[in-house]
Formats: C-alpha cells, structure tokens, sequence
C-alpha cells in the first residue's frame, strides 16, 4: 500500500468515525421474522461472487428479499459479473478520493430499512465496513474482530478457517437459532 493511499484510507476513517459516533437503536431480529435481507461482500475474486449467488439463493428459496452489493476492488467490473435483480456492484471507481463509496446503488442499499444486514468480508475491507456502518438496517452481523465491536450487532468466530464458505455456513446456522 503506497503513502497516498495510506493517507487516503487515514482520512476516509476521520470522516467514518465522526459520522459512526451518533447513536442508533439496536434490535435483534430473527431469521423467520425477516422479510429483507441485505448482503455486502468483496466480490473480486469469481468463486467468492459464485458463492454468495448460491447463500442467496437459498435465502431467497425461503420467500426472503435479498439484496446483495458486491464490492470489487478493481476499476472496472469484469465481463462475468453484472448487475442483475438485487446484486449489485461497485469499483474502486465509486470511491471518493478518501476511499468513501459514493454511488447511486450505494445510497440506495444505506438507505434501505433491512431486517438484517450480512457483512461477508473478512473484516478488513473498508468500503464495506464503511457501508456497513451507515446502513439503516435493524439488525448487523458480521466476522468477528476487534475492529468491528462497535458497527455491528452480532460477530461470528470463524474458527481457525478464513474461506468465505465455511463462513457463510456459520452465518446461516446462527441465524437460524436466533430467536428474538
């Protein structure tokens, strides 16, 4: 990482920690009572994106709206990946000069009122967390790290493993014995 985009991203977290600081009312909300799900995931590497495609399908097999915004850390989307119904994208192109995404599609999904909000990443991706941080969503999980104590609601242990799959399957055991 070069000292300009270090100094970058040390900027953009000035600005998200000033706009994180206002308090918002937590509320554990469980699988079954769920109607809109948002999903936010690094979407760079295919089989990571191929992945999430499959969690979502799931989800939606059980009459859930999903929304799902990939972020792929490139300038431009690849020719496999486009936008269809409830997945979106962003590039690095959608990031103000601060690393703060900034596009139409990301200030929909902020605004949006889930139920729950999934964050896939692996904890260290800043747009994401970023995204996270700002949603309007009811109810946060994510992987667990010291970082993210204050932006989310519940954390998951991945356990000794880092892939996205195990992961997702921690997830979805979870938050299916959540009871609110």
């Amino acid at each position: 990482m070069t000292v300009f985009t270090k100094f970058r991203m040390a900027v953009g977290n000035a600005v998200f920690l000033r706009q994180v600081s206002q308090p918002r009312k937590r509320q554990v909300v469980s699988f079954v009572q769920a109607k809109k799900i948002g999903m936010l995931y690094d979407a760079t590497n295919e089989q990571d994106y191929e992945l999430v495609k499959q969690y979502i399908k799931v989800i939606r097999a059980e009459h859930k709206e999903v929304f799902a915004l990939g972020y792929v850390d490139k300038k431009q989307l690849p020719v496999s990946q486009f936008a269809q119904l409830g997945l979106d994208f962003f590039t690095r192109k959608d990031l103000k000069w601060n690393m703060i995404p900034d596009s139409l599609e990301i200030k929909n999904f902020v605004s949006e009122s889930f139920d729950i909000l999934i964050n896939l990443n692996e904890g260290n991706c800043f747009p994401l967390n970023y995204i996270t941080a700002m949603s309007k969503a009811k109810f946060r999980i994510g992987r667990y790290s010291k970082k993210n104590l204050s932006n989310f609601d519940m954390l998951i242990e991945a356990g000794n493993s880092t892939s996205l799959s195990n992961f997702i399957k921690e997830v979805d055991k979870y938050l299916r014995i959540i009871k609110s």
